[in-house]
């Protein structure tokens, strides 16, 4: 062998102890990352260790040694480990992304900020990054900046969690500051949709960005110059096709009601303006009309024709009616514009005709219309006679709310949001509530309680989210009852059961790990006897969710309420609908008008509900506090928006559960819990 051959075979063996010296190194990196996963925290630290005795620069074992460091409680030492990783490879977004994550959890949110756009700067496509960015930026009172994140983050990461911040951006911001383009609209169509939240949660941004429209903003215009109108006066043909085209005027008209006055003042006139078309016969000029009248049927069903109605338009709505069921009579098909048109004033089940109506072909439009309003109502007449009747309803208070329920089943809705992925309830409550003191339930499958469960809407969610929970849904109302059973039965769940029963009849034979009970307890005659019998039922650990009126957001609505028992008289429907456009057409400011920001003044169970119920108690905070106090349960947090709000009022309560700074902000902020109190709380 000569010189030059010992030389390559020198070089030649180096190499090779060389890469099986980075083989057992990244070996060993793998087994301290998996001891770190299990659990197995000692063996973890020893392996990392063990790595960076081979080679102190190696960026992998400085972050997680870092990341361990800081869960372990010692998070300056994870800093600055997590530091030295970002030093060892200045190009990995890693080290990066934990280093923000441990910088937020230490409360240097201005610091994580800066990292986490480090991260989207070096991989734009890095998981999670977007979601923490905006996450963060929406804590710190910037919405605006969140929304843009999280629509990035969305053109490359379709994630429940972006989902979720894009909805809470977009109910922070003001809708006339949002900039719209193609891609917002879009993403805002499917958050309606799909959905990503209770579609009213939208409601009224979708309102407000709608009334941008140039087509919208004329009608408005028109609108407030005064008397009726007709169709060609309200929209140019121009602006009759840009609505045909508008897939969030879509959205919103078969999602939720909508919750904005001037939108409803454009749907209640043209509603009119077919009906005077039609009336007076013209029916082949309003073929185009057919995807708009319909849509607005749809809106009718869903607020249960909440809009106003003149004397003029109910007379031609009667003989609509008498026309549309002398054609079925007669074995003819009504033209698909009077259906529709008819559809804006009442639900189509009601037409002597409506079996005749529903077995016949028809365009798209017409036949989302019978679906909605024959073909459900027929369903939910055949459920009723087989619900499970729990408990009798002795107490004539409940008695009372039951007939108003059975009248307008609360709340009408179409879409359902739940979380993609059900989850441990553990992990729910950890993820809503961080930082807070919270004692695992554990279990498989826990044993759930709905206790008022109304439409279902709420309890379906429940049973989704927790799945494969044992969910228990009781209600008053049968009406309601028939609702929800068909909504779960088309959703195809099986870990949900209902039954007729009233919460003060309730026995001690069956106790649950969760109860939840929201928007009920403040109806009983009693409410807190009926919260102390709830509260019996939870096993030790266990948790309640509760919905409660707030006396501090409903002010203005106790003032609306003084002044129509005043009047010394019953509301009718047709009353309703006439007082609330008396309250629309008052001043801004005036404590009737202002009624109209809350979302239950737009369908008629709900206006019933904000003002005439036949029973309701409100509570403060210090209230659910001595509450708290004499029945032994733990506060685990409110469910509102404005916790980032808070948290930036009082820095230094990271979990937000102190009830008395709590009432402190919603003195500041009065209408913070406007819909209610929502929170979790934990048996002891």
């Amino acid at each position: 062998m000569n010189r030059k051959q010992r030389r390559a075979e020198g070089k030649t063996g180096k190499d090779t102890v060389s890469r099986s010296s980075d083989f057992l190194v990244e070996t060993l990196f793998r087994q301290a990352i998996g001891h770190h996963q299990g659990g197995r925290l000692r063996e973890a630290e020893a392996g990392y260790r063990e790595v960076l005795a081979a080679n102190p620069r190696h960026g992998g074992a400085l972050g997680y040694l870092g990341l361990l460091a800081h869960q372990s409680g010692h998070s300056d030492a994870g800093i600055d480990l997590l530091r030295k990783a970002i030093a060892a490879d200045k190009r990995n977004p890693e080290p990066h992304y934990n280093l923000a994550r441990v910088l937020s959890d230490c409360g240097r949110d201005d610091d994580a900020i800066v990292h986490n756009r480090k991260v989207l700067e070096l991989a734009p496509d890095f998981p999670g990054a977007h979601n923490n960015l905006a996450a963060l930026l929406l804590l710190h009172g910037r919405p605006a900046e969140a929304l843009t994140v999280a629509i990035r983050g969305l053109r490359r990461e379709d994630s429940a969690s972006l989902k979720s911040t894009f909805v809470m951006a977009v109910r922070s911001l003001d809708p006339a500051t949002i900039q719209i383009d193609q891609d917002f609209i879009a993403l805002l169509v499917r958050a309606l949709t799909e959905p990503w939240c209770r579609p009213r949660d939208l409601s009224a941004a979708a309102g407000a960005i709608l009334l941008r429209r140039p087509s919208m903003a004329r009608c408005v215009v028109r609108i407030a110059q005064g008397g009726a109108m007709r169709l060609n006066e309200l929209f140019s043909a121009g602006d009759l096709a840009a609505l045909a085209d508008d897939r969030l005027l879509d959205a919103l008209l078969a999602t939720s009601p909508v919750t904005t006055v001037d939108v409803e003042r454009v749907l209640t006139a043209v509603r009119r303006a077919l009906l005077d078309e039609v009336d007076a016969g013209a029916i082949e000029t309003t073929d185009a009309w057919l995807p708009l009248a319909s849509a607005i049927g749809q809106q009718g069903f869903l607020n249960e024709y909440v809009f106003d109605v003149s004397d003029q338009e109910n007379v031609q709505a009667l003989k609509l009616r008498d026309a549309v069921d002398a054609s079925l009579a007669r074995g003819e098909a009504a033209a698909p514009i009077q259906v529709a048109a008819l559809a804006g004033y009442l639900s189509l089940h009601t037409l002597a005709g409506a079996e005749r109506l529903a077995s016949l072909d028809g365009p798209e439009p017409l036949r989302a219309l019978i679906t909605q309003q024959i073909v459900n109502h027929r369903y939910e007449q055949a459920i009723r006679p087989t619900i499970e009747r729990l408990t009798a309803i002795e107490d004539d208070v409940s008695e009372k709310v039951r007939q108003q329920y059975e009248e307008n089943p609360y709340p009408r809705w179409s879409k359902l949001f739940a979380e993609s992925e059900p989850l441990p309830v553990d992990h729910y409550i950890r993820m809503r509530f961080p930082g807070v003191p919270y004692k695992a339930i554990g279990g498989n499958a826990p044993e759930v309680l709905i206790a008022g469960c109304g439409t279902g809407m709420h309890a379906i969610q429940r049973a989704l989210q927790f799945r494969p929970a044992n969910v228990l849904a009781i209600d008053l109302s049968l009406s309601s009852l028939s609702y929800a059973i068909r909504k779960t039965i088309e959703l195809g769940l099986s870990n949900l059961r209902y039954a007729q029963a009233d919460i003060l009849a309730l026995g001690n034979e069956r106790t649950f790990d969760i109860i939840d009970s929201s928007g009920v307890l403040h109806h009983l005659k009693n409410p807190l006897d009926g919260w102390r019998r709830l509260a019996g039922l939870v096993r030790p650990g266990g948790l309640m969710h509760i919905g409660l009126y707030s006396a501090t957001a409903r002010r203005d609505i106790n003032t609306a309420r003084a002044y129509l028992a005043q009047q010394g008289r019953d509301y009718s429907i047709e009353d309703v609908r006439h007082l609330r456009a008396d309250i629309v057409a008052r001043p801004s400011g005036d404590p009737l008008h202002n009624i109209t920001q809350f979302s239950d003044f737009f369908s008629m169970s709900e206006c019933r509900d904000l003002l005439f119920h036949v029973q309701e108690h409100q509570f403060t905070i210090p209230q659910i506090a001595a509450f708290l106090g004499e029945s032994g349960f733990k506060f685990l947090g409110f469910e509102t928006p404005a916790r980032t709000s808070y948290l930036r009022r009082f820095p230094d309560d990271r979990a937000a559960t102190d009830l008395a700074n709590w009432a402190v902000f919603e003195a500041e902020n009065p209408a913070t819990f406007a819909q209610m109190y929502q929170f979790w709380i934990q048996k002891n």
